[in-house]
């Protein structure tokens, strides 16, 4: 007896298989050699009638699935194939039964509302359809939701296969569940699936195009229409978003473009205290410490006011602004004597027009002082949007377009920015200043 149920079981795994693999033939024979053995096997009978309903014989599938309900009368799964082939034979009392009946026996099953609200719709009875779907709707957002809190547990435990399967779960439930387009498009950069991340990030702007992060994600990882720079939405929401954890998420990754920066602004100066630094793209002020015993006056722009915030917390500043960098330089002519700008550049790709800007904020002689991460490898255009979001530059792209905005270049070195996936970033610490006025 135990070796006829072990073959059974067997052979129904098998046909299962073959089903799900559309190999509809061979799961058929395999589903009737398991009745031959077991004639009231409830599984068999279900599935069976499931791929009779496939086959086009419609009424044999539903009386399979009929008997199975017979041998196991409280199985929702059955109740709910019952309802779909008597709905799709325009049977509509009978298929709201079945549903109603898979309702009553698993009342989380939000595919059992949903289906009992389209065929309460084909019934014209609008409101009980309303009511119908509007728990199918809350309950797959609820388990959406919970797919996308065990997503992020599984990829912070180190789970990444487990984590892609429940983000692709809770998308599967709420196409629209945005934050998980961003946790999966991520999880899959950090694998460097780069194509799989551009699909993703693709999916989500088609499905939100008002998202810039969406957007702005999708060119980075595809290639495919590519900004001159970050949009000021997309950089205000990144920095927003993640204003409160930033400190501790860069000291993680062993960020060095501060203390680079304020050590080149000394050596450039040799000692001298300035009457006024911009810290240029200042985030939470993580240079302020390090500029403050260089300036007699020290100003932080930023577009995140969340950022801003942050920087203001620290006391170092005598004057923070909320604006778009480029903006803010051009109305302030003449108001520094030095613009230092850690990792804020490569949100910009062209940079003709922020270093002309930057050379209208300066006096003369003012100096320039910021970090670039370095393409790597050859490249014909002068800069690239990285899969990361942010944009590497050529060095002779980047020496170029500061003469044309009327600065020397004193001194480039190779430095590494800080740490990524593991790897070095590398980039460029660029030392400048404005050239004498001609005449």
């Amino acid at each position: 007896m135990k070796g006829l149920a072990k073959r059974s079981a067997q052979r129904l795994q098998a046909a299962i298989k073959a089903h799900q693999a559309g190999e509809l033939a061979a799961a058929r024979g395999g589903y009737e050699a398991v009745l031959a053995l077991r004639p009231a096997d409830p599984d068999a009978l279900h599935f069976l009638g499931v791929l009779l309903h496939n086959q086009g014989d419609s009424a044999l599938g539903a009386a399979s699935i009929r008997r199975s309900l017979e041998v196991v009368p409280n199985n929702p799964h059955a109740w709910l194939n019952l309802g779909n082939i008597l709905l799709e034979q325009d049977e509509s009392p009978a298929a709201r039964a079945a549903y109603e009946r898979c309702a009553a026996l698993a009342p989380d099953l939000a595919d059992a509302w949903y289906n009992l609200g389209i065929c309460l719709r084909k019934m014209d009875d609008a409101p009980a359809a309303v009511s119908a779907l509007d728990r199918a709707i809350n309950l797959r957002s609820a388990h959406a939701a919970s797919h996308y809190q065990r997503g992020i547990a599984q990829r912070d435990a180190g789970n990444l296969e487990a984590a892609e399967s429940d983000f692709r779960g809770a998308l599967a439930l709420n196409p629209d569940y945005t934050e998980v387009y961003e946790s999966l498009g991520m999880l899959l950069y950090r694998q460097d699936r780069i194509a799989d991340a551009a699909t993703v990030y693709q999916a989500w702007s088609h499905r939100d195009p008002s998202s810039s992060t969406a957007a702005h994600l999708a060119a980075a990882t595809s290639g495919e229409r590519t900004p001159e720079r970050g949009s000021d939405a997309y950089v205000t929401e990144t920095f927003d978003r993640f204003a409160a954890t930033f400190d501790q998420n860069l000291a993680n990754l062993g960020y060095r473009a501060p203390a680079l920066v304020s050590a080149a602004l000394a050596d450039v100066m040799a000692g001298q205290v300035l009457d006024c630094v911009l810290d240029a793209g200042c985030g939470t002020g993580l240079c302020g410490a390090l500029l403050r015993p260089l300036a007699r006056r020290l100003v932080g722009v930023d577009l995140s006011g969340g950022m801003i915030d942050g920087a203001r917390a620290k006391g170092q500043y005598d004057d923070l602004r909320v604006g778009e960098l480029v903006a803010f330089m051009r109305g302030q002519p003449a108001a520094f004597d030095a613009v230092v700008s850690a990792d804020t550049f490569v949100y910009f790709g062209a940079l003709e027009q922020a270093f002309a800007a930057a050379a209208h904020c300066l006096k003369r002689p003012g100096c320039l002082i910021l970090t670039l991460e370095e393409i790597s490898g050859a490249a014909a255009a002068g800069y690239r949007l990285e899969p990361h979001g942010r944009y590497s530059h050529r060095f002779d792209y980047v020496r170029d377009a500061l003469e044309k905005a009327g600065f020397r270049l004193i001194r480039s070195d190779e430095q590494v920015l800080r740490r990524e996936r593991g790897a070095d970033v590398r980039g460029l610490l660029i030392s400048a200043t404005l050239a004498p006025a001609s005449g």
